[in-house]
């Protein structure tokens, strides 16, 4: 897709349209990279599930844990960059919201607002920086993470689990092909932004909390507390999830959290589930 994107203002948008509809194949490649970016954020809870219950992050598997949550986070921030790129409407709002996160800070926020748009305003700076961090700084950092999180790679071949996955993505790219909205339009607000699904709980934290400085707290609070687990999980040496009762309790509980505020943000604001006033 690098072959054909510009990422410019003026161009984003109309470059996207013709790898959608001119170029060769194009509409299925975009297609296959949406649903990997789908599956591979659903296949990293899932792994995040199983290695927390299991209790395989104890001793001496902490630092494992840490690059894992850290990779968790360059995931995510794969999706944020990319959200902006087409500069779509929908993109365009989204990252508007998203920059602006950091305002609530005190001291410091302004500046990193500024620092992430590059200027007072979403726009060229903006979209230049996200097109650097999604195709370098972060596909970099990632390879850096997975060296330290894999130190030892295992010559397999490909396993039928992975044939698998690439033909569901595949076939969920030509039954449900990636779609471009209208262009980006910065003086006319969408009636309704909603992000990828696995943005559901940070977006619905970001339009519920009245507090903004508290929704940001909250949000960091995810993978900080994540990044202390294994430190505080090594007081028991237990590894069965039925002997860790805390530790289950405490997971189960955010999940319910977290399919609480994701299931919220997909209804009308003022049907929305909220998490009260603050």
């Amino acid at each position: 897709m690098t072959f054909y994107y510009r990422p410019t203002v003026t161009e984003a948008f109309a470059s996207v349209q013709y790898i959608m509809t001119e170029a060769n194949f194009g509409w299925l490649i975009r297609s296959v990279h949406r649903w990997s970016a789908s599956m591979m954020v659903l296949m990293m809870i899932l792994h995040v599930f199983r290695v927390y219950l299991t209790g395989g992050l104890k001793k001496p598997r902490e630092l494992t844990w840490v690059t894992g949550v850290i990779l968790g986070v360059l995931t995510a921030s794969f999706g944020v960059t990319g959200y902006s790129l087409p500069r779509d409407q929908i993109g365009y709002w989204a990252v508007k919201i998203v920059t602006g996160v950091p305002d609530a800070i005190p001291v410091i926020g302004s500046p990193l607002v500024e620092l992430l748009r590059g200027s007072a305003s979403v726009g060229q700076s903006t979209l230049t920086r996200f097109y650097s961090l999604h195709t370098f700084v972060l596909p970099l950092l990632t390879a850096v993470f997975m060296l330290m999180h894999f130190p030892m790679i295992r010559k397999q071949g490909i396993s039928v689990v992975i044939l698998g996955t690439i033909a569901c993505n595949v076939g969920l790219a030509v039954l449900e092909p990636s779609m471009i909205g209208e262009p980006a339009d910065p003086f006319a607000t969408p009636l309704e932004i909603l992000p990828e699904w696995y943005f559901f709980p940070v977006f619905q934290i970001l339009r519920t909390v009245p507090n903004k400085l508290l929704g940001v707290l909250l949000m960091v609070s995810v993978p900080a507390g994540l990044l202390t687990v294994p430190f505080l999980e090594n007081v028991n040496k237990f590894q069965n999830p039925f002997r860790r009762p805390v530790a289950t309790t405490v997971f189960l509980i955010g999940t319910a959290v977290a399919l609480w505020l994701g299931i919220g943000a997909t209804l009308p604001i003022d049907k929305s589930l909220t998490l009260g006033l603050f």
